[in-house]
């Protein structure tokens, strides 16, 4: 997850979040003020850190058996970020 600093037509300067496993952004601003939102902030932190854990820990090859529970632990770690997208379409795109 990143800041980065937006300028708005007037000028006025937003920061945003970049909230990669479910592919959006957010602006601190909301995060800060709604729940829902917050909440899908920490859960892609979160979801980012166990997928970057999980990249780093692929177990040879030659380890026929941690190599599979490796592999499905990833199937479960895409399965994570589709409800990210799903919970972030609910989240953002939901009429207020």
């Amino acid at each position: 997850m990143s800041t980065a600093p937006w300028r708005q037509s007037r000028g006025r300067s937003i920061s945003v979040l970049d909230l990669p496993c479910a592919e959006r952004t957010v602006g601190v601003e909301a995060a800060l003020k709604l729940p829902n939102v917050m909440v899908l902030v920490v859960e892609d932190t979160c979801a980012q850190i166990a997928h970057e854990d999980w990249q780093h820990r692929e177990p040879t090859r030659w380890h026929l058996q941690a190599h599979r529970c490796w592999r499905s632990e990833g199937r479960l770690l895409r399965a994570k970020k589709t409800r990210l997208k799903e919970l972030a379409t609910h989240c953002l795109d939901a009429p207020d």
